[in-house]
């Protein structure tokens, strides 16, 4: 019984785990970070059907929606970090520190 929670309890930390790596800077915000738009043809297919990437931005950010609509991010946070040329970490959080 006592393994059985263990490998329950490992199998909800691995699911948490996975659902914070999947919240990191799409290839189209980092791309936007650089003043570019992200060549992948997934995406760029995406952006002219003013869509998100299924493939690259599985949970899209607020600055994943914005580069959809061919837009850029309303959030104070995201505007001082585009003038820095930086990705917001609040809203694009870098998954090697979580």
């Amino acid at each position: 019984m006592k393994f059985i929670k263990s490998l329950l309890a490992i199998g909800c930390a691995v699911a948490v785990m996975a659902s914070y790596s999947a919240m990191a800077a799409s290839c189209c915000v980092k791309a936007k970070a650089k003043g570019k738009d992200c060549d992948h043809k997934c995406c760029v297919d995406a952006r002219k059907a003013k869509k998100t990437c299924d493939s690259c931005q599985k949970e899209a950010t607020c600055c994943d929606k914005a580069i959809a609509k061919g837009e850029d991010c309303a959030h104070k946070c995201c505007i001082d970090a585009a003038k820095e040329k930086k990705v917001c970490e609040k809203c694009n959080p870098d998954k090697k520190k979580e």
